[in-house]
C-alpha cells in the first residue's frame, strides 16, 4: 500500500494536481472514529480502547501522517529543491501551531472563569488552574500542554524537524537517520532525558506532553523514510512478500490474542506489559504496531465503497482532530453532571463521533469543479457531442 495522500484538506483533491488514496485516508478517518469514541468515557469508549493489539489510534495517525508527509514533500523536494519543501513544511507546521493554539486558548480562559462552577472542567484544567498566567505564558511555547492537547503540539515540533531529517537521508540515506533516531527512542526507554535534564516543573508550571518527544520521533522518522522512499521503489520487495506477511501476521495474532485475554497466561509473562508502555514506545508495542504495517503493505487490501465516509475524514483530518476536542470535553461534561445511564452514554458518544462528519464535509464545501477538458490540438477532429 503505497502513500499517496497529501497532509492538507484537500489541496491536491480540489486541484485534482494528484491522485489521493482513498484507503490511506479511510484508515485514517477510522482511527480518528476511534480517538473520538476512546476520549469520551462510555461503554463504547471500553470497547474501542487497543481493539486490534498493543496499539492505539495514535500511534496509526502519527506514523501515517508521516508517511503522507515522506511522500508528498519527498516529491516537493525532487521537483522544487530543499528550500522550497521546507518552506512548505514549515508552513503547514504554521497552520497546526495555530490551530493547536486557536483551540486551547478559548477552552482554558472557559476552564480559568468556569471552573468553579464546573468540575470537571477544573479537573481537566487542574494544572493550568494552579497557575493560570504563568501557564497561558507557557502555552504559546508549547511548554503547557493540557489533557487531550498534546497531540497537535506534537505534530508542530516533528513538522519542524522534518526538512532536516529530510536533507540528512538525502545526503547519507536513510539508515543512518533511522539509526539516531532508533538510539534516541532507546535512550527513552531508559528515561535518560530526565535523568540529564531534570524536571523543570520545579521552577515553572510546565506541562509537556503525555508522549515521550525521544521515543515518538522515532515513529514519525520511520514513517517519513517509509513514505519517501515508496516514491523510488517498493517498500517490500515482491520475492519476498509472502514470507514478510506471513510472519508479520503472526505477530499481529499473537498481539490480538494477548490484547484481549485469549493467550495462555502461562506463556506470556506479566512482567512483559512494562515492556508495552505507550507514552514512551515500549519495545513490544512498538513491535506490534510494526507488525501491522508490514502486514497491511503485504496484503494491500482493497477498499469497499462503503468506507468513502471515512475517506471524507482522512482528508481533512487536522481540521476534524481539533474539532473533536472541544466535542469530547463538553460530551465528559454532560456525562459527568447528568450520570445517564450506560445506554444514554453510548449515545452520546455516537452523536459526537456523528458530528464529525457534516464538519469534515463542510472544509470541503463548495465541491470543486470539474476540471476543464483539454483544447483541441491544431489539426485535429474537435469532440463530436454526445
Amino acid at each position: 500500500m503505497e502513500c499517496q495522500m497529501e497532509l492538507s484538506p484537500s489541496e491536491l483533491t480540489r486541484s485534482g494536481a494528484a491522485r489521493r488514496d482513498a484507503r490511506l485516508d479511510a484508515i485514517r478517518g477510522f482511527l480518528l472514529v476511534i480517538m473520538a469514541a476512546v476520549h469520551v468515557p462510555t461503554p463504547l469508549s471500553q470497547a474501542l480502547h487497543e481493539p486490534f493489539g498493543f496499539t492505539s489510534a495514535a500511534e496509526g495517525f502519527v506514523f501515517l501522517g508521516a508517511c503522507l508527509a515522506g511522500r508528498v514533500y519527498g516529491n516537493t523536494y525532487t521537483r522544487s529543491g530543499w528550500l522550497a519543501m521546507a518552506r512548505r513544511v514549515w508552513a503547514r507546521g504554521k497552520v497546526v501551531y495555530l490551530m493547536h493554539l486557536g483551540v486551547v486558548m478559548p477552552m482554558a480562559l472557559l476552564a480559568w472563569t468556569a471552573g468553579s462552577h464546573v468540575a470537571g472542567l477544573a479537573n481537566q484544567f487542574h494544572d493550568f488552574l494552579q497557575h493560570p498566567w504563568e501557564s497561558l505564558a507557557l502555552m504559546p511555547l508549547l511548554l503547557h500542554q493540557p489533557p487531550l492537547f498534546d497531540i497537535l503540539p506534537l505534530y508542530v515540533v516533528l513538522l519542524a524537524a522534518t526538512p532536516l531529517a529530510m536533507r540528512a537521508a538525502r545526503r547519507a540515506g536513510w539508515t543512518p537517520v533511522l539509526a539516531v533516531s532508533a538510539a534516541l527512542w532507546l535512550a527513552a526507554q531508559f528515561k535518560l532525558e530526565a535523568r540529564l535534564l531534570g524536571d523543570p516543573a520545579h521552577w515553572l508550571p510546565v506541562r509537556c506532553s503525555s508522549f515521550n518527544f525521544m521515543a515518538w520521533q522515532f515513529l514519525w522518522i520511520a514513517g517519513l523514510a517509509t513514505g519517501e522512499t515508496s516514491l523510488r521503489q517498493p517498500i517490500i520487495g515482491r520475492q519476498c512478500r509472502a514470507a514478510v506477511g506471513m510472519s508479520a501476521g503472526v505477530l499481529v495474532l499473537v498481539g490480538l490474542l494477548a490484547r484481549h485475554g485469549l493467550w495462555p497466561q502461562t506463556l506470556f509473562s506479566p512482567h512483559l506489559y512494562s515492556w508495552m508502555d505507550k507514552w514512551t514506545l515500549g519495545p513490544l508495542r512498538l513491535l506490534n504496531f510494526g507488525a501491522w504495517v508490514v502486514f497491511l503493505l503485504t496484503w494491500n487490501p482493497r477498499l469497499p465503497a462503503v468506507f468513502a465516509p471515512l475517506s471524507l475524514l482522512g482528508r481533512n483530518s487536522l481540521a476534524v482532530f481539533t474539532f473533536h476536542i472541544p466535542l469530547v470535553i463538553g460530551a465528559t461534561l454532560l456525562i459527568q453532571a447528568c450520570a445517564p445511564t450506560a445506554a444514554v452514554q453510548v449515545v452520546i458518544g455516537l452523536y459526537v463521533i456523528a458530528l464529525l462528519f457534516p464538519w469534515a464535509a463542510w472544509q470541503e464545501w463548495p465541491p470543486a469543479a470539474p476540471a476543464p477538458a483539454p483544447a483541441p490540438q491544431s489539426g485535429a477532429a474537435a469532440p463530436v457531442a454526445a
